[in-house]
C-alpha cells in the first residue's frame, strides 16, 4: 500500500507539472516539458521498416534466397522441384544459424506475407514436424498472413511426434503463445487430444498450473 500510494502522488505531481507547464507558457509547452524529463518519440517512425528497406544480400545464399522468395508462387510437384526446395530450405536454416544472419532481409518477406515463404515453412515442418524455430517462424509469419489453421495443424503434429519431455514443455508453451493471440485455448486441445498420455498429461497439467499462478495483467 505505501508503494501504491507514493506512485499516486508521483503521477499526481507530474499531473501537476504538465499543466502548469502549458498554463504559464502555452507557446513553448514541449520544451518545458522535456526539462522535466519528458521524452518525445516519433510514433511514425519505425526502424525495421527502414532496415528492411535498404538491407541487401551481402552473399551467395543470400542472393539464391532473394531470388526464391522473388519468384513465381507456383511451382510443380515433381521430384525435381521437391529437391530444388530442399536446398532452399537448407540454405534458410544455414543463414538462420550463421553468425551474422541478414535479419532485415529476410523479415520483409514475413512482413509482405510472401507465399513462396509460407511453402518454404510449411515445406520444413512436414519434413521435420518437431523444429521449433521453424514453428515460431510460421507463429510470426501468421501475424501478417492468416495462417492459423496451418499453424495449429502443425503445433499438434509437433507435440504428438515430440517423445522428448522437455521439448515437448518447451513446444506446448511455445504452441500457447503462437496461437493466444487469436483466441485459441492449446492447452485445452492439448488436454483432449494427449491428456491420456502420463507423462504429456502431466507436462499439460503443468503449465496450466504455472499459467494460473502467473499474476493478471491488468491494462487501462
Amino acid at each position: 500500500m505505501v508503494d501504491d500510494d507514493f506512485e499516486k502522488k508521483m503521477r499526481e505531481l507530474k499531473i501537476r507539472q504538465v499543466s502548469e507547464a502549458i498554463r504559464v507558457d502555452p507557446e513553448n509547452w514541449a520544451a518545458n516539458l522535456e526539462k522535466l524529463g519528458f521524452q518525445w518519440f516519433d510514433d511514425e517512425s519505425d526502424p525495421e521498416h527502414e532496415e528492411e528497406l535498404t538491407a541487401r544480400p551481402n552473399n551467395p545464399r543470400q542472393e539464391s534466397l532473394v531470388e526464391f522468395f522473388e519468384g513465381s508462387a507456383d511451382s510443380s510437384d515433381s521430384s525435381a522441384s521437391l529437391a530444388s526446395l530442399d536446398q532452399v530450405l537448407q540454405m534458410y536454416l544455414d543463414e538462420k544459424a550463421s553468425s551474422q544472419p541478414n535479419y532485415a532481409l529476410i523479415r520483409r518477406y514475413f512482413k509482405e506475407g510472401n507465399e513462396r515463404l509460407q511453402k518454404l515453412l510449411s515445406f520444413g515442418l512436414t519434413k521435420y514436424p518437431t523444429e521449433i524455430g521453424l514453428l515460431d517462424d510460421l507463429g510470426y509469419y501468421n501475424e501478417f498472413r492468416n495462417v492459423s489453421g496451418d499453424l495449429i495443424q502443425f503445433y499438434l503434429k509437433a507435440c504428438e511426434e515430440e517423445s522428448d519431455m522437455g521439448r515437448f514443455e518447451e513446444l506446448a508453451t511455445d504452441f500457447c503463445i503462437n496461437t493466444c493471440g487469436f483466441g485459441f485455448d492449446a492447452l485445452i486441445e492439448l488436454e483432449q487430444r494427449l491428456g491420456h498420455d502420463l507423462e504429456k498429461g502431466k507436462v499439460i497439467r503443468k503449465i496450466k498450473d504455472d499459467q494460473a499462478s502467473q499474476p493478471e495483467v491488468i491494462t487501462f
